[in-house]
């Protein structure tokens, strides 16, 4: 028996913005870190949407959908994005909509699903995307492989690949916490740049595509050819660790925590300082060497 995926917009850990209209292309490319004109090519890009001085509002997925321009987000953060993207609609011809309940997002890391997917013609190459059935499949091969769907439900289970078992949202976020990826909610955004967060590593910055909201500060950190503080990977017995909390190189305060699963945490500290041990919460904050080059 096939299991049938279903959305309920109370459980989700990410929901979908839906950019559609003849200017869509060109507000998107006005805001994000991202060039759009790579879009379509891609199926799915990365990218960050920052303020004027630079800090990253959210973190997007972004999705080449058959009628739209998908932009997946976390769900705390939806609902403020959808209002601040409007402000800069003014009189284009763009419609900036939250999906409906029907829209599912789920991932995978068992090899059994992976054959699934590959019988559906939905698994990508290494750290790229494929679509079909009204699906996009996102594959990120950095770390432990997991695979990211999205689509409304009812394509889930036309497709019948029979997605079970799914990977719950804590399994989810240790994952990407493994690969190095970092989400942005409620809680912490508009607290750090681009660069802390590497996303000039995971490609989620364009260079050379022209203005954008925040990007004289992007542009001008990537010119100095540094960024002394960055995201790291650490692991900690310690409980209740929470976003924000801070980590200590026992004299002071050098960084604080993005992300937390279990042991695992993402913490922007200084790069000078990753190589050793911290502490937060009387506890000792292990490096964990990241998949990808800082």
């Amino acid at each position: 028996m096939k299991a049938e995926v279903c959305a309920c917009r109370d459980d989700k850990l990410y929901e979908l913005i839906q950019i559609r209209g003849n200017d869509a292309r060109e507000l998107l490319q006005g805001q994000l870190t991202q060039d759009i004109a790579e879009l379509e090519a891609a199926l799915s890009l990365p990218a960050a949407w920052c303020n004027a001085k630079g800090r990253v509002i959210a973190l997007l997925r972004l999705l080449a959908m058959q009628d739209s321009i998908g932009l997946v987000v976390p769900a705390s953060l939806v609902e403020g994005v959808v209002q601040k993207l409007t402000l800069y609609r003014l009189r284009s011809d763009v419609s900036i909509e939250r999906a409906d309940e029907d829209w599912a997002s789920v991932a995978v890391s068992d090899a059994a699903t992976f054959d699934r997917l590959d019988a559906a013609g939905l698994l990508p190459d290494a750290n790229s995307a494929r679509s079909g059935h009204g699906l996009i499949s996102v594959d990120y091969s950095a770390a432990d492989r997991f695979i990211e769907i999205f689509g409304s439900s009812d394509a889930f289970n036309s497709a019948g690949l029979g997605l079970d078992p799914t990977l719950s949202d804590e399994q989810r976020a240790a994952m990407k916490i493994r690969a190095g990826l970092v989400d942005i909610t409620s809680e912490n955004t508009e607290k750090f740049t681009p660069h802390m967060l590497n996303l000039d590593r995971i490609g989620a910055i364009s260079f050379d595509k022209g203005c954008y909201t925040g990007q004289e500060v992007v542009a001008r950190t990537e010119h100095l050819g540094q960024s002394k503080r960055r995201l790291m990977h650490y692991r900690c017995d310690a409980p209740h660790i929470a976003i924000g909390d801070k980590l200590s190189d026992d004299e002071r305060d050098v960084g604080s925590v993005v992300n937390v699963s279990g042991k695992d945490l993402l913490a922007v500290t200084p790069v000078a300082l990753h190589d050793q041990p911290l502490t937060i919460n009387g506890a000792t904050a292990t490096p964990v060497p990241l998949p990808y080059r800082l």
